[in-house]
């Protein structure tokens, strides 16, 4: 896909962990967090999956709100 193409669609996201206070905090200490520094969208499709509790929504949350 071109770049103009995708202009409207969120291509990456990065955790900026040197503005994070606490990274034991709340989000941050789980492990679908913690371990995380960028990921990177495919314009088309994108499935979040993990165990109960692996942090999939929080990781929603953060996106929408970022």
């Amino acid at each position: 896909m071109k770049a103009f193409e995708a202009r409207h669609y969120l291509l990456s996201a990065e955790l900026l962990w040197d503005r994070v206070a606490d990274r034991d905090a709340y989000p941050y200490g789980l492990p679908a967090i913690a371990n995380l520094s960028k990921i990177d969208f495919h314009p088309k499709v994108t499935f979040i999956v993990g165990e109960n509790g692996s942090g999939k929504s929080t990781l929603i949350e953060a996106l929408a709100v970022g």
